[in-house]
Parts: C-alpha cells; structure tokens; sequence
C-alpha cells in the first residue's frame, strides 16, 4: 500500500483505536498526557506510552528519543521501597525519554490506521471494523474473527543506511500496580506482558528489510520491566523487575536492516461485568483467556492490516475533501471504543457506551447510529429494539394543565440564550388534570454497565424542566423511526408481525399526546412538576422544552410517515391512513408557522425560545431520506412530500435552512466558521451537524449554491480544528463550545457524519 500523505493539521490529538464491542480502546496522540489501553471506561487510559528508539545496543547509555506521549517526569514509583537507601543505580535513573521534536515527526491518519514516522521509525495501528457475526447463525471460528477484542500495531525502524547498531523499543509504564510477564505461550519467539488478568500485549520480531511483507527476523525480541522505559531497556542483569510499573518490548536493529515489531493488544474481562442484568463479553464465550486473545490477534495481524488498509483506501476513494474524511474516520475510532456485546441469560446483548457519561444504549443516540449500525449489523438493531420494549419501556398519563396564559406569562422575560430554569414552587405546584399517555420508552439502560431496573433510565428525573427530564415524547419518536429504519432496510416483516401489537400502541401514543395539532402538546406525569425535554438537554430554550418545539414536529411528521410505511407492510390500511393524516396535519401546522421566511424554535409567542433560530428544524427529513434510498419508498423524496401541507412544509423548512445559513448577521456560525445548531446557544453537537449538513445537501440541495458550498467548507475546516485543538486529549467530541470541547467527550454519535459517504 502507497503511504498515506502526512496530516496538514494540528497533530495532538487522542485517537481511540478499538476492537468491536469489547469496550476497549488503546488510546494515544495527545502530547504529554497518559492514554493507553483503557477498559469500560469514557476517558484515555492511565498509562504512559513510550514508543522510540536509541542509537546502540540496548545497554548504551544513549537517550531514548520517543514519540511524545507520556507525562515526562521520571516514574519514582521504586521510591516508595527504597526510600533513604535507595542506591545509585536507581537514584541515577536518566530521564525516560527525549521527546522528538516538532518538525522531527509526521501523523497519517485514515479510517482504520494511525501511523507516526519519525526517522527511521514508524509506528501504526490498525483498527478494522466489519459485519459482527451473529452466534444465532455464524459458526464458532466466524464470531472468534469477529469478536476479538485487540487491535494490532507495528513498529519498525529503518537502520539500513546506518553504520551502527540502533535499538526500538515499546513500553507502557501503568500508573496503577498489577502489571506482570505474560508466561503462556504465545508461540516460538513471542513475548507478552499484561496488568493482571484483563488487558496486555504480545510481539514478534520481523525483518522487513527486503520485502513489506516480512520473514521472522534472524534474532528475538526482548522483554522487560523496570520502573522506566530507558532503565528497563538498557538494564543488563535484571531487566525484569516483578514490582516494575513500565513493561515493554526492546529489540536491536544491526545496521543495514530494516526490523520491526508486529505488536497486539487486548482484553480479556471474565465473569459477570454487569449488575441489574448478569451480562459478561460474549467473546469469553469463544477465547479461554488473554494469552488465546493475544496470540490469535499475532496469528491474524497480517490479514487484520489488510483489512484495515481496504477500508482506509475506501474511504479515501470517497468522493468528499480532506476535512470531511478526517471527520468520518474520527468519528468512526470513537464510535467503535464505546460498543460492547455482551452475553445476558444466554443471549447477546448489544450495548453502545455514551462516551464519557458511559450511559447505556442511549435511545436518542441510538436513532443516530442506525444509520451506520444498518448497514454493517441489522442483526444489531434489532436486539436493540426488542430489548427496549422488553425491559426498558413504560406506559404513562399526560398533564393537561390549567391556568396556561399564567405560566407564559411567568417564562416571557426569561433569557433564551439562557438554560431553562429550574422549576420555581409555582411550576411544581402547577395544578393539570391527567388524560391516558401510552407506550413510551426509556432514555436509556444504565450505566457504567449497571442496568437499571425495568422500565427506568439512569438519566431521567421527575420535577426538573431542564437536564435530567424525561424525554417521554422523543423516545417514542425515536423508537419508532429505529423499528422502520430497520424494516426498511431489512424488510423483516417477521419481526414486525410479531411486534404489530408494539407499533399500534406507539401510534395511539403520540396521538395522545398531541392534541389538536398532531404533535407534542403535553408533558408525561413522569415528569410530575416539571416538563419534558429533549435529546439537547444541555442547550438553551430553543431545544430544551417538548412542546411545540419545531425540532420534535418535524420528528413527529417523520414518525408518523414511518407509522404509515409499518401499517401498510402489515396490511393495517385504517391505521396507515391515520398515520398519514396526521402526518400532513402536522405539515400543515409547521409550515403555518413561518415568519419572514424563518420557523420559531419554539411555536409559543411567549416563550423565550420564539425568537431562536435552529437549525435543527430539519432533522426528521433524514428518515424519509433513508425510506427512499433503501427502496422502502419506491419513487423519490419529492413524492413523500406530495401532498400540499407536506410541500409546503418542504418549502418552508428549505427556505428557513436557506436564510439561516445566508444570514447576514451570521447567527447560526461561529466566528471560526463552525456551524452553531441555535442563534442563542454557543453549545453546538457535531453529530447533529452532520445529519444537518447530509439534510441540507441531499434534501434541499442547498450546497449547490456556492455561497452555502462555501459557508459548509469553511465549516468543515473548523470542525476539524474542534476535534484536533478544541478536544485533543478527549478524542472524538460532540459537544463544542466556541470551538472547545466542553462535554460528550470520547463520544461514539459523531458517526453521523459517515451518512456524507451516500
């Protein structure tokens, strides 16, 4: 393969490289801080990582001149035993490391590969992804492939133009105690070390020098672990210390050839890792242990680089700019450090992880991904699915309030830039009469791999009207639209038979809850004195509140589309028309709402989020987007907006897209050029500016006039700058706060952008 030109960008940045479904990744790229292998956790690893070399043999005193990501101080763990009698040897200890300087190294990044060069040395990761067998269907030997949890690396260096000896070397120095020499075998001439019995590394020695491929080199690596990556490499009589902290692989390259390390790294997590629900990996059911993981990760790391070359050559085929690739390939390390399949009463269990919040299939993350989880695991979305409904899904009242002209009146002089409140005595003693609500679901499962019991989230809250509400109207939107995207790409009208019961009951939900005008008129008594929000919680008035928000109506016109394509495949046709009815009333109630050209965030003269501008608007177009391409809507989109309230909300939402990006005050940008979701709020969601921008281009299309072309470029350009300045230690990030990653770090939603691939 040709290598991969350097990154013009700002090279600092973390990079999560991960397995699928193992919740594991081995984190590095941000200068000067730890990362490393990091397990069931939302942030980089706690290890140091030296990776460089030293001119010499390995006992010369030369320095080691390394990649830059460790702390830099000299570990004094040994210290803490010798204390006053410490001897020379270890009070002398030289420091771990020269840093290479910048301008002395070079970062190529692709969908599936990191690699650093700096001289003669070169360091990559590789990273593949693929189809995630299904143990109901796929033989043992499959789901072995399919869900290993390591990653592969290989570290060479170049010494064919050299005259002396130089010597490479690998080592993470943990800041926690427990590490240890793996003593299985591995195979002839391999090593392994490990951090007690849950994640480790192995190597074997190739010379490259004639060939990429490589032969087993003449001579064998060495391991060692001392309390230092320099101290453990030159130590002669006792490279191997058992109360080190800094284990590591070394190995010399004679001058004229070219060597390298083939490097895996992996987890094994064994027993029962969950509680609320017993759920342990499901790869434990197909390794005995780390040594298995780690030397079937060595056996295949030839083919696992392979893969991870032909998915980086597709991504660079795409027809897309630079910004945009580096955005889905971003996207793409982060999304997959944050999944995990595990094994509950016999059965998988699929788990995506919500970055640093570590909450459980978050469900309004969950009506994000399908997108990508469709196209490389149906099986996946649907397991999903039926898990929400059979545990994670409840059955509510709705509040109709009294006295309503009394509360606008209270919130009207409210700031809109401003988060909404909480909830003054008034609100909470807010008499409302009760009417049926119906099926909704949870906003999530759990978290930090504790489920919660049946029918509650981890997140949600009663008497809030901000963060930590109910989502109640959102998750039954978000619900459905997962079903129908998985129907239509699937077309399993098994599953939707057996689940007819669940879809009719979804669509007498949301007309209980949407009164007159077909969408979102009343707060769940779930909520109890305060009321719902939406999946931007942590954003201002113009997204916070349920009700009347033009971001759930145009959610809920899509829903009630997709509720009309289930009923028409299960022969249903009352129900289809109702679907479709409403659907256009809701239409017809958007696009009546237009003033000057531009849609109110929220369809309440009184409430402070009226005046905000929201880009957001547009969301639900994705879905109907998705019925079309997959076929389930034969025809074009043009059609699914066919009648006359549809057309004109169309029209409407285009327009409103239009002006907002066209403004001329710029109130829906940054001053960077990123796209801001509302004029009032400086806290903008990266992966909801990629179903924004994938909107815009493949329903409007706007992007074919040069100044929005133009505005999404520049945009584009900034939201590199948010991940590689703006959030650099916390890898992938979604939520950006002028241009800094503030939170929703270490974030798997941004895979959205990968819908700019269509």
């Amino acid at each position: 393969m040709s290598r991969r030109a350097p990154l013009s960008y700002h090279v600092s940045f973390n990079a999560q490289n991960s397995p699928m479904g193992a919740f594991m990744s081995f984190t590095c790229g941000n200068f000067g801080t730890r990362g490393g292998i990091g397990l069931q956790i939302g942030q980089p690893g706690d290890q140091e990582i030296f990776i460089g070399y030293k001119d010499g043999d390995r006992h010369s005193d030369a320095t080691l001149k390394c990649l830059p990501f460790y702390v830099g101080a000299v570990n004094r763990a040994a210290d803490a035993f010798l204390v006053e009698q410490a001897g020379p040897a270890e009070q002398n200890v030289k420091p771990d490391a020269e840093p290479f300087k910048a301008g002395e190294f070079e970062r190529s990044y692709g969908w599936c590969t990191d690699e650093w060069r700096a001289g003669g040395l070169t360091f990559t990761i590789y990273s593949p992804f693929g189809p995630i067998p299904d143990p109901a269907k796929d033989s043992e030997q499959q789901m072995r492939k399919g869900l290993l949890p390591a990653v592969v690396a290989r570290l060479t260096l170049d010494n064919t133009r050299g005259t002396t000896t130089k010597t490479a070397m690998f080592a993470l120095n943990h800041a926690r105690p427990g590490t240890r020499i793996l003593e299985d075998n591995l195979g002839t001439g391999r090593l392994g070390f490990a951090f007690r019995r849950e994640a480790g590394g192995a190597a074997e020695l190739f010379d490259f020098t004639s060939n990429e491929k490589g032969t087993k080199a003449p001579i064998d690596p060495f391991v060692f672990m001392r309390w230092s990556a320099s101290d453990g490499v030159r130590e002669k009589y006792n490279p191997v210390h058992l109360l080190g902290s800094c284990p590591g692989f070394g190995f010399e390259v004679p001058p004229g050839k070219k060597y390298g390390l083939v490097i895996a790294l992996g987890s094994f997590l064994e027993g029962f890792q969950t509680n609320g629900l017993d759920g342990r990996y499901l790869y434990t059911r197909y390794y005995k242990g780390l040594a298995d993981v780690l030397k079937t990760a060595l056996d295949r790391a030839a083919d696992l680089k392979a893969q991870a070359e032909a998915l980086d050559q597709k991504l660079d085929s795409a027809r897309l700019s630079d910004d945009q690739r580096f955005i889905i390939a971003h996207a793409t390390h982060s999304y997959y450090g944050s999944t995990q399949l595990l094994e509950v009463e016999g059965q998988p269990l699929w788990v995506v992880n919500e970055g640093e919040y570590c909450m459980m299939n978050t469900l309004d993350l969950a009506v994000d991904h399908v997108f990508w989880e469709l196209d490389h695991n149906p099986w996946l979305v649907k397991n999903l699915l039926d898990a929400f409904v059979q545990r994670y899904s409840y059955t509510d009242e709705v509040k109709v309030y009294k006295a309503d002209a009394a509360m606008a009146a209270h919130t009207a002089q409210i700031d809109p830039s401003q988060a909404p409140p909480p909830p003054d005595e008034a609100q909470l003693n807010r008499p409302y009469d009760r009417k049926p609500g119906g099926l909704s679901f949870c906003h999530d499962m759990g978290a930090h791999n504790n489920f919660s019991p049946k029918g509650h989230s981890s997140y949600e809250l009663a008497n809030l009207t901000g963060c930590f509400s109910y989502m109640t109207q959102e998750q039954l939107c978000n619900w459905i639209l997962v079903a129908a995207c998985y129907v239509a790409k699937t077309r399993d009208i098994k599953w939707l038979k057996d689940n007819q019961h669940v879809i009719e009951a979804c669509l007498e939900s949301m007309v209980n809850r949407s009164g007159d005008v077909g969408f979102a008129q009343y707060d769940s008594t779930k909520c109890a004195g305060g009321q719902e929000i939406t999946t931007y919680d942590s954003l201002d008035h113009s997204l916070a509140q349920t009700r009347n928000n033009v971001y759930i109506a145009v959610k809920s016109w899509a829903s009630y589309r997709a509720l009309a394509l289930l009923f028409r495949d299960l022969g249903t046709k009352a129900n289809q028309r109702r679907s479709e009815e409403l659907a256009i009333k809701v239409a017809g109630v958007v696009a009546g709402q237009a003033v000057d050209g531009v849609l109110p965030a929220i369809f309440e003269k009184g409430n402070p989020g009226y005046n905000s501008r929201i880009l957001p608007a547009v969301e639900g177009c994705a879905y109907p987007l998705y019925f079309v391409k997959t076929g389930w809507v034969t025809g074009t989109l043009d059609e699914v907006f066919g009648t006359p309230s549809e057309k004109r909300m169309y029209d409407a939402l285009k327009e409103h897209t239009r002006k907002l990006l066209l403004d001329a005050e710029r109130r829906n940008s940054f001053a960077d050029g990123g796209i801001k979701l509302s004029s009032t709020s400086n806290n903008s969601w990266m992966s909801k500016i990629s179903i924004f921008m994938h909107v815009t281009r493949k329903v409007f299309h706007l992007d074919q006039d040069p100044a929005v072309a133009q505005i999404f470029r520049a945009a584009d350009a900034a939201h590199v700058k948010w991940q590689t300045e703006g959030s650099s230690y916390w890898a992938c990030c979604d939520q950006i706060v002028s241009g800094e990653g503030k939170a929703s770090r270490y974030y798997p939603r941004i895979i959205t952008s990968a819908l700019w691939m269509d």
